[in-house]
Parts: structure tokens; sequence; C-alpha cells
């Protein structure tokens, strides 16, 4: 759980610049070639970069959709306009239609114009109803306005200019209809955007916090552990009669418990820093036989990622439940190093290594779950591990059927834990 003291604080940001940043170069992973030389499938990409922001929180998570910002008082001026011009035109050049004709039309538009003003009103009721405001004024004002138009059109005259009433009715109800519909849909739109929002934030807000203090304790068992070690060593040295060799050697323990402590004190497992990732797997897997499952690690003493050890424990914890079938299947989790990255991956007990290769492995993108789907519980579990590793410049990769999972994290540039294949 301790961190080296000479990194603390660097996160991959910092690194890069120094250009020990193990993103800049691809994995090496020995593959063996084909007949003719050529290797089988590309190695899998770099990392991707880290983002400079703190952790993942509901300001990076899609944006409610706006509202319809379009006026329906200056949309429907225009058609008013328009009908105008196209009825003055035909008075003018065309004769009078016969009579049947004409009640037929205006039949037509009346039933027309009857059916969307009963729709809009009751839009009108119901989104009032639903939001808490009033009807706005430039939709009041185009149902007035189209009315007002239809009487003095009809006071012009029967025939043609009848029609041209019924049709300034039409517009004055239609456009303020298409803008209480843009309403409601942008609603709808809203509604499921905020719910995602909700669902993801609550998601991460509580792996995060169960996997920080399924880390914390560990960590505070490690803190303990060197306190006792230290006023052991203390008392011992303050025996007058304890031989010089054993003087020494108690010395010598007090010396490395007391810059192990400084080193565990220093650790924020909630901020992206180097952290020893046998402690992390470690904790992970107390806290999974605690829970009722069976989980084995192989991690090399040593190995060292850069990142935040809480959300780190939350991704393992989640892949550790889904590789395992909720505890009906023992799960080992591997750590070795590849290329300068760490590679942590969870499967079965007793699974063979596969090759980190495109061909073997599937990336799941922060993209994969979109605010309409209806994703089941491990979908969302594996949208918010994603997330959680692209924040600090990681990524998760799976075999098809979700069987296994690799999570590839920054590694220090001195970390000593090469695996060879």
């Amino acid at each position: 759980m301790g961190s080296h003291s000479g990194a603390t604080g660097r996160g991959p940001g910092a690194r890069a610049a120094a250009g020990g940043r193990c993103a800049d170069r691809p994995l090496s992973v020995a593959s063996s070639p084909e007949p003719d030389g050529s290797p089988l499938t590309p190695l899998l990409p770099p990392l991707p970069p880290a983002s400079p922001a703190g952790p993942a929180g509901p300001a990076d998570l899609p944006a409610a959709p706006d509202v319809p910002s379009w006026s329906p008082l200056l949309v429907a001026l225009p058609l008013f306009g328009a009908v105008w011009v196209c009825f003055a035109v035909l008075a003018a050049t065309v004769t009078a239609p016969p009579a049947a004709d004409v009640a037929r039309l205006g039949h037509l538009l009346a039933t027309g114009a009857g059916i969307v003003g009963l729709v809009l009103i009751t839009l009108l009721v119901a989104h009032a109803q639903v939001s808490g405001l009033s009807p706005r004024p430039a939709v009041v004002g185009t149902v007035t306005l189209g009315t007002a138009q239809g009487l003095v059109a009809a006071a012009i005259g029967s025939g043609l200019w009848g029609v041209g009433a019924l049709v300034f009715v039409l517009v004055g109800v239609a456009v303020p209809l298409a803008w209480v519909g843009g309403q409601f849909q942008s609603g709808v739109r809203r509604h499921r955007v905020e719910r995602h929002n909700s669902l993801i934030a609550s998601w991460t807000a509580r792996a995060r916090q169960q996997a920080y203090e399924t880390v914390e304790s560990v960590h505070r068992h490690d803190i303990r552990s060197m306190l006792f070690v230290i006023d052991a060593a203390s008392r011992a040295l303050a025996d007058p009669t304890l031989p010089d060799d054993q003087r020494a050697s108690f010395g010598e323990m007090l010396t490395e418990s007391v810059q192990r402590l400084a080193t565990l004190t220093a650790v924020r497992t909630e901020e992206i820093q180097p952290f020893a990732v046998d402690g992390v797997v470690r904790a992970v897997a107390h806290a999974e036989r605690r829970a009722g499952r069976s989980l084995t690690a192989e991690v090399p003493a040593g190995l060292t990622a850069v990142g935040r050890a809480a959300d780190v424990a939350a991704v393992l914890r989640t892949l550790a439940a889904i590789a395992g079938g909720k505890g009906a299947t023992a799960v080992q989790v591997r750590g070795e190093l590849k290329g300068g990255a760490v590679v942590l991956s969870v499967e079965a007990s007793g699974a063979d290594r596969l090759p980190l290769l495109v061909g073997n492995w599937e990336e799941i993108r922060v993209e994969f779950f979109k605010s309409g789907s209806n994703a089941d519980e491990e979908g969302v579990d594996l949208f918010v591990a994603a997330r959680l590793l692209a924040e600090q410049g990681a990524d998760l990769w799976s075999t098809a059927g979700r069987a296994r999972f690799a999570v590839r994290l920054p590694a220090l540039p001195d970390s000593t834990a090469e695996d060879a294949e």
C-alpha cells in the first residue's frame, strides 16, 4: 500500500514531460510468428492520456439537451404574409370556384383547425401542469394573431377569402402546436439524460466509497503494524543490557520501520500517485473473502503503478464479481509488467495466460453505454469501471463473453518487476 517516496504526487502528465511515460511506446509481447514470418495480430494500442481534471464526476457526463429556442410568432409571421399574398393573387386572377367545392374545402380546413386546436389546448394544459409554467406569450400571441387575421379575411368576402380565413386559423394553431411538441420532446430527452447521469453518478460514488473503505482498511493495518514494530524496537533499544549486535539489528529495524511509516502516511489513495499494486490486490482479495468469494493473487512484490489506488480497487472488485459469476467461480488476479505498463488480468482460477493481442481482446470503451439503452447491471458496472480507468490514463479490455478482463495501468519508469515471457 506504500508509494515510492521520491515520486509521490507525480501524475502521468509529469512523467510524460520527463520522457518516462510508458504510453509513448506500445506494449511488447512475445508472440509466435506465422510461417511466413508475419506476426499473428497487432499488439494492443498504447495507453490513453490521463485527464488533467480531478476525479470523474457529473460535470463530464453528457449534458441535457436544450429546449427549443425558436419563437412560434417569428415563424408564423412569414407564413401569414405568404397566405395573404397567395389569396390576394388568387382572388384577382381566378374566377370564383363552385360553391359546393368551396364548402367542402372549408369544412375540411375547419375540421383540421379544430382538431389541431384541441390537441394544442390539451398539450398546453399538460405542459403547464408538468412544468408549472404558464403558456409563453409568443404562443398565445400566435393563436390570437391567426384568429384575428381569419376574421379579417372572412370580412373581406366569402368564397376564396372564406377559405383563406380558415387557413389563417389553421396556421395560428399549427405553429404553436409544433413548438409545444418540441418542448415535450426536449423534456423527455432531458429526463432520460438526467436519469442516466444520476444512475452513473450514484454507481460511481458507491463503487468509490466501497473501494476506499477496502483499501483504507488494509492501509490502516499496515500503519498499525509499523507502529507496533517501532514500539517494540524502541523498547528493546531502551534495555541497557542489550548486546551490541542485537542493538545494531534493532536500530536498523527501527530506521527501516520509521522510513516505511513515513512512506505509508504520505499515501493518498484517492489521488493519482504511485502505489504498490500488491497492496491494492491484497486489499481486494481480503474484501472478496469477507464477502464469501474466493480470490487469489499472483502479483510480484515491487510492482508499482501510477493512478488512484481506491479507483483501481473498485475496478478489480467489479471485474472479480463479473468473472467469478457473483461468487460461483474462484477468481485469480495476475499482475505483470509489460513494456512499461502494469497489466492486471482478472480471470477464473487456473486459466492459461492470454497474450495481449488485438485478436484476443476487445476494449471496453466509455462510450459504449448510451443514455437511452436499457443496460443491465453488469453493463453499468463495466461502464463505471472503464470510466474510472480512463480518467487516470488506464484502459480496460475483455475477451468475448466477458470471461476475462485485463486492466492496463501506467507504471513507474524504474519499476523492477518486469516479467519475461
